[in-house]
C-alpha cells in the first residue's frame, strides 16, 4: 500500500481554523486515527495511507493535494507564503456551481446504505466500470431495492415487518458481496441539494428548500489503498459558501 507524506503544519493550521471540530480528539475520531497518530501527523509529518489522507482532506474541506507532499517519499515544506496563500483562499467567499464533483466512498455497510436511502428524496447512479450480464443483474437489483426506500419512490401504504427489514438488509449485503467479488465496488455519498433547481444564484433574501440525495458510483476496485471515486453531483442551484471566520481555537 502506497504511503503519503502529509503537510502536518498546514493540517494543524487548517484544523485550528475550523469553526466546529477544531480539537485534535474530534478530528482524530472523524478521520479514524488515534490522537497520538494525529499529533505525529501534525508535528512530524508521519506517513499515512491515501485513504487516511482523503479522510483528512474531506474533514478540512480542501483538495487532498493541498495537504500532502508526495507519495512514498518526503518533499520539502513549501515556503510560508504558499501556506498563507492556501489559508487565505479558505477565508474567501466562494460560489459553488450547480453541477460539481464530489468524492464518493467505498462501502460494504448495508445498514448505512439502507438508512441513508430511507432518509433521502431520491438516488442517482453513475457507472464507471464495465458490467457483465451477471453484474448488471446484481447492480439493477441493488439499485432497485435502495431506490424503493427513498421518499419519492417509497410505497407509504406498505408497513414492513422486522422480518422484512432483516431480509432486505441480508439481500443488500449479498448483492454488495457479489458485486465486489466480480471487481465492481460500490462508492457512495450523501448529498444535500438546494432547491428550487436553477442555474443562477438565488435572491439574497430567498430561503432555499433542502433535500437529501444519495449518489452512488459503481466503479473498479481502488488502487494503492484508495477508497474513493469522483462522482458528478447536481447541487440543485448554485449557492454561496461563506469563507472561514478569522478566529483561533483548538489546541
Amino acid at each position: 500500500m502506497k504511503k503519503v507524506t502529509p503537510n502536518g503544519t498546514l493540517i494543524k493550521k487548517l484544523r485550528e481554523q475550523l469553526a466546529k471540530g477544531s480539537l485534535q480528539k474530534e478530528m482524530a475520531h472523524a478521520v479514524r486515527v488515534s490522537e497520538r497518530m494525529l499529533r505525529s501527523i501534525e508535528n512530524k509529518n508521519a506517513t499515512i495511507s491515501i485513504a487516511t489522507l482523503d479522510l483528512i482532506a474531506n474533514y478540512l474541506g480542501v483538495p487532498r493535494d493541498q495537504v500532502a507532499f508526495a507519495i512514498d517519499v518526503p518533499k520539502l515544506v513549501p515556503p510560508q507564503e504558499v501556506m498563507d496563500r492556501v489559508l487565505d483562499d479558505l477565508f474567501q467567499d466562494r460560489v459553488i456551481p450547480r453541477f460539481d464533483k464530489d468524492l464518493a466512498y467505498a462501502t460494504m455497510d448495508e445498514g448505512q446504505l439502507i438508512h441513508d436511502a430511507g432518509h433521502s428524496e431520491d438516488l442517482t447512479v453513475q457507472v464507471d466500470v464495465q458490467l457483465s450480464g451477471e453484474t448488471s443483474e446484481y447492480a439493477e437489483e441493488l439499485i432497485r431495492l435502495l431506490t424503493a426506500l427513498t421518499w419519492s419512490q417509497r410505497d407509504w401504504s406498505a408497513k414492513p415487518t422486522p422480518a422484512d427489514d432483516i431480509a432486505l438488509a441480508r439481500r443488500v449485503r449479498q448483492l454488495l458481496v457479489l458485486l465486489k467479488g466480480n471487481d465492481v465496488w460500490l462508492y457512495y455519498t450523501h448529498q444535500l441539494r438546494h432547491l428550487p433547481e436553477r442555474f443562477e444564484l438565488p435572491p439574497p433574501d430567498e430561503i432555499s428548500k433542502m433535500e437529501f440525495r444519495v449518489a452512488i458510483v459503481l466503479g473498479p476496485p481502488g488502487e494503492y489503498g484508495e477508497n474513493t471515486a469522483k462522482v458528478d453531483v447536481d447541487n440543485g442551484q448554485p449557492y454561496l459558501l461563506k469563507g472561514w471566520a478569522r478566529s483561533t481555537g483548538g489546541e
